[in-house]
């Protein structure tokens, strides 16, 4: 009886341990196969990312090159657009060159036919002059004729060079707005004001050209009449130049109100280079940009 009790005893043991192993063993197979599980899904998620990143690589680097292709096509926009304004202006330049030489050869022209009419004068001055007395007067009278001759040459001449400098500040001006308008600036305002710049210009020139050909005739009756007549000739020969001269302001003055009407236009002072960098830097914070996980 003892003897059966502990062999079934034992046999329970056995089966019980047995069972035991045999659900530690289930539980060990159960743990590495969800281990195993995890790992294939953390291996298939990083190789989804790795492919999400690969994709949204080659993405921005077609960006990129998209980019760079339009950045190098702006260039050679900007540098077609160079060459067109430098032809422009190098063609305005000559023009330029070209009226003040036909210009100048009128002024001489002028002057070489009014030479005989003054040389008549001068001969009809000094007999004239012969009516006169008092050699000090008729010397006096006879520099002065002369000297208002010279003088409306020579100041004609540094008026006419005058008028060359403020033209050659509107030729500038002219530069900046061809610039300013390329670069897509609305400078209507400014082309207005070089439109009345350039007739002032004109009209100072019709002044001096005008002025050049004068002469100036005195009539002496009489010693006594002598000296106002002098006089006259000088105020009026002053008043002529006072004309000129103001002209030649107008024409000043006109061309700083278009440099300053220039100076009002927004952006007028950015340089295309500056335009080309920031589309540089632009394509760099694109490169740069990191891609999300």
């Amino acid at each position: 009886m003892k003897k059966n009790i502990k062999y079934g005893a034992s046999l329970l043991i056995i089966v019980l341990s047995l069972m035991l192993g045999y659900v530690a063993y289930a539980n060990e197979n159960d743990v590495e196969e969800d281990s195993k599980e995890n790992r294939d899904g953390f291996m298939l998620r990083d190789r989804e990312r790795e492919e999400e990143r690969e994709g949204l690589d080659e993405e921005d680097k077609i960006k990129r090159e998209e980019f760079k292709k339009e950045i190098e096509e702006k260039k050679n926009e900007l540098k077609t657009i160079k060459e067109e304004h430098k032809a422009e202006f190098e063609a305005k330049i000559e023009q330029i060159k070209v009226m003040r030489e036909e210009f100048k050869t009128e002024l001489e022209t002028k002057r070489e036919e009014i030479k005989t009419k003054i040389t008549e004068m001068r001969v009809n001055f000094k007999e004239d002059l012969g009516k006169i007395k008092d050699e000090n007067k008729k010397i006096s009278a006879e520099k002065i004729f002369e000297t208002i001759q010279a003088l409306n040459t020579k100041l004609t001449n540094h008026l006419s060079d005058k008028v060359d400098q403020i033209e050659n500040v509107l030729v500038g001006i002219e530069s900046r707005i061809a610039k300013a308008e390329s670069r897509g600036l609305d400078v209507s305002s400014v082309k207005t004001e070089v439109e009345k710049a350039k007739t002032a210009i004109s009209s100072a020139r019709d002044a001096i050209e005008a002025q050049s050909s004068k002469v100036y005739e005195v009539n002496i009756t009489d010693e006594v009449t002598l000296r106002a007549e002098m006089k006259k000739l000088r105020d009026l020969f002053t008043a002529d130049i006072k004309i000129v001269k103001e002209k030649v302001k107008l024409a000043h003055v006109a061309v700083r109100a278009t440099a300053t009407a220039l100076a009002k236009i927004p952006k007028i002072d950015d340089d295309e280079n500056e335009v080309e960098v920031e589309v540089e830097t632009e394509v760099e914070t694109t490169s740069s940009t990191p891609v999300n996980n």
